[in-house]
């Protein structure tokens, strides 16, 4: 095991570093475009590849030092569009103060557009270390990292719920827009322009044996859209096929507020909260769980969403304007 030293402390804490990646091949889902999901997914690696030059690997922070690394917080504004086969600049830039108790990190995204370099992604990100009773006798952290280092990522306060859960475990895989057979879900939507589903998380979306990452909850958020227009008549497909629009993010933010554990029956809640200038409309991401009977909120998050006409050429997409249809659909009417 090494030690690190005081310059691989002060590299992790307080200087830049910079990785040139390229976008997975998951994310390609419309063109060669690459969606908000995997463009947070480089963020996350940057990040990750930041720890692993000072030694720091997350296999090392786990098996050696016991803890696991945990993205806790995102927020990201997406300026261009990324594409398959970019190579993409990743620059790191901590960004913690004195008085932080997560590690924050400033992290942007440059491609080459016309031989000149664009900035496509900026983001703020949040990372806790959190310690795993797992392995026995872990090595200690250097004294200055020990602020980062928690016992669970973080804690919300339950509030009261009227409805009692159906305990449906084959029902809680199902991808369903619907309150009517899930009393939970009706109370926590109410009359809000709102759809959302339960569903029992899977280890696929999980790490370290037991919780959910935000990866996961970055695929929910992903799923969320896709289930809420084709609810309100305006599916992805339809809008591709009939009028040639493709469905863009212009910021997402996710942040934990308390722990998902792997086969919990999860909440996801959309809710439709402003649209701008008829371009671009902004819906909140809640995700609950049931404990003792009482509604635990575990992440909450926004994303903005608009479409851009599929006709141009991806480096030079164009916002399109919603019509009646749309705007009804996105306003529930």
């Amino acid at each position: 095991m090494a030690t690190l030293t005081d310059v691989e402390i002060k590299k992790l804490l307080n200087e830049p570093s910079s990785v040139t990646l390229r976008p997975s091949y998951e994310g390609g889902n419309i063109n060669t475009a690459i969606g908000f999901k995997c463009d947070n997914y480089l963020l996350e690696a940057a990040v990750l590849d930041h720890f692993r030059a000072v030694g720091l690997g997350a296999t090392e922070l786990y098996l050696v030092h016991g803890v696991n690394f945990d993205v806790v917080g995102v927020d990201t504004r997406l300026h261009t569009v990324l594409t398959l086969d970019d190579d993409v600049l990743l620059e790191v830039v901590p960004k913690t103060r004195e008085s932080d108790t997560e590690m924050v990190f400033a992290v942007s995204a440059t491609v080459q557009r016309d031989g000149a370099p664009k900035k496509a992604v900026t983001s703020k990100l949040r990372v806790l270390l959190r310690r795993d009773t797992a392995i026995d006798d872990p090595a200690p952290l250097p004294a200055e990292l020990e602020r980062f280092v928690v016992d669970r990522l973080a804690t919300a306060e339950p509030t009261e719920l009227a409805a009692t859960p159906v305990d449906d475990f084959a029902g809680a895989f199902h991808r369903g827009v619907t309150t009517d057979t899930d009393p939970v879900l009706a109370e926590i939507i109410g009359d809000d322009n709102a759809v959302g589903w339960k569903w029992k998380v899977p280890y696929y979306y999980c790490h370290f044996t037991e919780r959910m990452q935000m990866s996961g909850y970055l695929r929910q958020m992903e799923e969320a859209k896709h289930l809420f227009v084709a609810s309100r008549g305006i599916s992805i497909k339809r809008m591709l096929d009939e009028r040639g629009w493709i469905p863009v993010v212009t910021q997402c933010k996710l942040r934990f507020t308390d722990e998902t554990v792997m086969e919990e029956n999860l909440y996801t809640v959309y809710t439709v909260e402003s649209v701008f200038k008829d371009m671009l409309y902004t819906s909140r991401l809640d995700f609950y769980v049931v404990r003792d009977g009482r509604l635990v909120k575990t992440a909450t998050g926004s994303i903005t969403h608009g479409y851009c006409h599929k006709e141009t050429p991806e480096s030079e997409w164009q916002m399109a304007v919603f019509d009646d249809e749309v705007l009804r659909a996105l306003r529930g009417e």
